[in-house]
């Protein structure tokens, strides 16, 4: 609850509510650790925002709306509130909006923009991973796949089936980590890329780009990997690369017009 915006004396005057009820002010706070000197402005807050109703008087005992209705309430008004914060960011113009470079710091951080480009992409994903990235992601990646995104994943781990075409040595990741720390790169409609470390902890750095150099790079090095896996693989990978390059110049043209 606190995760979706509950104060923490408002989510455990909730859960205690929603185990025993009707029940008064003083009961609660017995019930769910909130000083008695401040359930009753947690309890006045709740009201307010329809999540609890007062039933008679002297005392007055309270019943908690139920978690269907809970849940209906709190989609609507963020629905409603994300629609508002749309239209009125919209309307502004800054030079940070300009920006189209970030840097991610941590771990967490990092997957859930990576989640966030995932559920963004509209044609391709193109990735380079290791299996337990893959894991994390595994949901919306095979999500992607489901409504047409075409989703190509390369490792040199093992990955988790349904989540497109995947490219995989299948060498066990604990080997791998004696030699190698984890990275990632991934890349959305050939315009965004998500590239840097994916290591668990605080201070992993990735970047989140649609600058195009950035994103050439990133094609290029998932382009060689995929190259050297089709050769070693005995793979017919020629599919992939065509559309990978597709954008980039045709060095094999120009080579051959010379």
């Amino acid at each position: 609850m606190k995760q979706v915006g509950f104060a923490e004396s408002h989510a455990r005057a909730y859960l205690a509510l929603l185990k025993g009820h009707p029940a008064t002010g003083y009961e609660l706070a017995a019930r769910s650790g909130v000083p008695r000197s401040a359930i009753y402005q947690v309890l006045k807050r709740l009201d307010s925002l329809g999540l609890v109703n007062a039933v008679g008087k002297k005392p007055a005992r309270y019943v908690p709306l139920e978690p269907a209705r809970l849940f209906e309430l709190m989609e609507s008004r963020f629905s409603s509130s994300l629609d508002e914060l749309r239209s009125s960011l919209s309307k502004l113009e800054s030079a940070a909006a300009q920006a189209t470079t970030w840097t991610l710091q941590g771990y967490q951080t990092m997957l859930e923009q990576a989640r966030g480009l995932i559920g963004g992409a509209k044609k391709s994903l193109h990735a380079s991973l290791w299996r337990r990235e893959a894991e994390h992601l595994a949901d919306p990646l095979r999500r992607a796949a489901g409504s047409g995104v075409n989703v190509v994943l390369f490792s040199f781990n093992s990955l988790p089936e349904g989540a497109g075409r995947l490219l995989c040595y299948g060498i066990d990741e604990s080997k791998l980590e004696r030699h190698w720390s984890h990275r990632m790169i991934l890349i959305a409609d050939l315009e965004q890329v998500l590239v840097g470390g994916a290591e668990e902890t605080e201070d992993n750095r990735a970047v989140l780009t649609g600058e195009n150099a950035l994103v050439e790079m990133a094609i290029s090095n998932l382009v060689l990997d995929i190259t050297l896996y089709g050769q070693r693989a005995g793979a017919d990978v020629t599919g992939v690369i065509t559309g990978l390059t597709a954008h980039l110049a045709p060095v094999e043209d120009l080579l051959a017009s010379r």
